[in-house]
């Protein structure tokens, strides 16, 4: 009998040891599988900000220069009423030069919308042929920068949000979550939001 209890004995240890096993197995699955959805979560937290940094980058290319626009426009106006009133006072010359630079305004204000380009080389070959004429204010020439300056950041804008886009679109590859996180970390220290 003695030998049939110490045999009952090991067995029940066997058992133990077995049953430690599945459940040490158990539990490393479970962890895996939640390490795996906090991944995932953390992806899918990934692409909603980039996708929202994107759609802000592409609202503030466009608000930038609609802004900077507007107060050439309004410049314009008042750069304008001097020409006409500066005409009288120094001849012929002045009127041609400046008939010619309302010209080139004139064009870049009617065509900024559909060629962005076009308009802003016009913008420069006023401040270019302003050189030694002074027919452009001081306030105009600030906001003909302005449309140069929004230009410049509206296309850096427009490349990051595309390459949001194309890492959002890629949140899959620990690579693309690695690229994901850099990007969002830059984003946050540019204060978007």
């Amino acid at each position: 009998m003695g030998s049939t209890v110490g045999v009952a004995a090991c067995r029940c240890n066997d058992g133990e040891d077995k049953t430690e096993a599945v459940d040490e197995g158990i539990l490393r699955i479970a962890d895996a599988d939640q390490k795996l959805r906090v991944e995932k979560e953390k992806r899918e937290d990934s692409k909603k900000k980039m996708v929202t940094y994107a759609k802000t980058l592409r609202a503030r290319k466009e608000k930038a220069l609609i802004e900077s626009w507007k107060k050439v426009e309004a410049e314009y106006a008042v750069q304008k009423m001097i020409w006409q009133s500066l005409s009288l006072q120094r001849g012929a010359s002045h009127q041609g030069a400046a008939a010619m630079m309302e010209s080139k305004l004139e064009f870049a204000i009617q065509s900024h919308t559909n060629d962005l380009a076009s308009a802003v080389e016009a913008l420069e070959a006023c401040v270019e042929k302003n050189q030694g004429l002074d027919l452009l204010g001081s306030a105009m020439a600030e906001c003909i920068q302005a449309v140069k300056t929004a230009k410049v950041r509206g296309e850096a804008r427009k490349e990051l949000a595309e390459l949001l886009d194309v890492v959002a679109q890629d949140t899959e590859a620990s690579a693309a979550t690695a690229r994901a996180a850099n990007l969002l970390t830059m984003l946050g220290a540019c204060g978007l939001e």
